[in-house]
């Protein structure tokens, strides 16, 4: 992908400054770099501005962020330009707080799955060289293809699949195409666990806190009476209400 930056800058100027900044310290030459790069700061932080909650302000500051972390990690015998790196860590740090913050939203399984995909993205982009295909990051996770791509298009909220391919326009990601790409040993199926967790979800909060005290914790009907403030009768009494909402929620799967 070509990159367009707003304006020329003398890279071997900034080379000059990004070696005053690491060798001394010099705060001075940071700054400079900070102004010599403000064009293509505000270029791409105005892009995410007009869709994003947040102030023009705050965004600027992640923004920064972005810009700090291209003068510590670019590669001063790189052939890329500076302005190029910089341009793709500003955004890219942008694009990473738009995922987290939306990750508050979404499903514990989901940010745990979304974390591994990450993970293994990463991991391969380094190991190969290059981005990696959905087929090398499924077999990574132990996801199928088609699942990695529902995933990703549940976090980054776009169309990841090749314009010349003809999609179904569907709302939202396709969660029951999540599947394992091989069973596990001793292992319960993501599908079935991903079933699992949303029926959990929709528990109460008082029915979460004893189920999981009950049965992963271990501890007995009167130990959590006395954590949570309950009467034995009651906990005994919310587990077996959670239970039949479970069974009624997950049902045969098979």
């Amino acid at each position: 992908m070509t990159i367009t930056v707003p304006r020329r800058v003398d890279n071997e100027q900034v080379l000059r400054l990004i070696k005053a900044y690491r060798d001394r310290g010099d705060k001075r030459a940071l700054e400079r770099i900070f102004a010599m790069h403000g064009k293509i700061l505000n270029h791409i932080v105005r892009r995410y501005s007009s869709a994003a909650e947040e102030s023009y302000e705050d965004l600027l500051q992640i923004g920064y962020v972005g810009l700090i972390k291209a003068v510590n990690g670019y590669r001063t015998d790189s052939e890329a330009q500076f302005s190029s790196y910089a341009y793709s860590m500003i955004d890219g740090e942008l694009r990473h707080h738009f995922r987290d913050t939306g990750m508050v939203r979404k499903p514990r399984w989901a940010r745990s799955l979304y974390a591994k995909v990450s993970e293994a993205t990463t991991r391969l982009t380094s190991e190969l060289g290059r981005p990696p295909l959905v087929e090398e990051i499924a077999k990574e996770v132990n996801v199928r293809p088609e699942g990695v791509l529902e995933l990703m298009k549940l976090f980054l909220d776009t169309n990841i699949y090749s314009l010349d391919e003809e999609q179904e326009d569907e709302e939202g990601a396709d969660i029951s195409a999540i599947k394992n790409l091989q069973y596990e040993t001793f292992a319960l199926p993501i599908e079935d666990r991903i079933h699992l967790e949303q029926a959990l979800e929709s528990l109460s909060e008082i029915q979460q806190k004893v189920v999981y005290l009950f049965f992963y914790k271990d501890l007995s009907q009167t130990e959590i009476g006395k954590m949570l403030g309950l009467p034995q009768r009651k906990v005994s009494r919310l587990i077996a209400s959670a239970v039949k909402s479970l069974k009624d929620k997950v049902g045969p799967r098979h």
